[in-house]
C-alpha cells in the first residue's frame, strides 16, 4: 500500500498553495452554506405562520447556492 494522501478536487491552486488559505476558503463556504439554509428556514417559518414569504429570500438562497457552486465547481477556463 502506498502513503499517498487524497488529492483535493477542483480547488484552486492559490489555495492548495498557502496551509492558511484552505482555513479561508472553508469559512467561506460554510458561510454560504448556512446562509442559505437559514434563509430557507426562514422561509419555512414563515410559510408556518401564515406569512407570505418576500421574494428577496429566494434570491439570497440563489445567490448563496450559485456562490457555492462556482467556488465548488470545476473550473471551466
Amino acid at each position: 500500500m502506498t502513503d499517498e494522501q487524497p488529492q483535493a478536487a477542483n480547488l484552486p491552486t492559490e489555495i492548495l498553495q498557502s496551509k492558511r488559505a484552505i482555513d479561508l476558503y472553508m469559512i467561506a463556504v460554510g458561510a454560504l452554506a448556512i446562509m442559505g439554509l437559514l434563509a430557507i428556514v426562514g422561509a419555512i417559518i414563515l410559510a408556518f405562520v401564515g406569512k407570505t414569504i418576500p421574494g428577496e429570500v429566494w434570491t439570497v438562497v440563489g445567490l448563496a447556492v450559485g456562490a457555492l457552486a462556482a467556488l465548488l465547481g470545476k473550473e471551466t477556463a
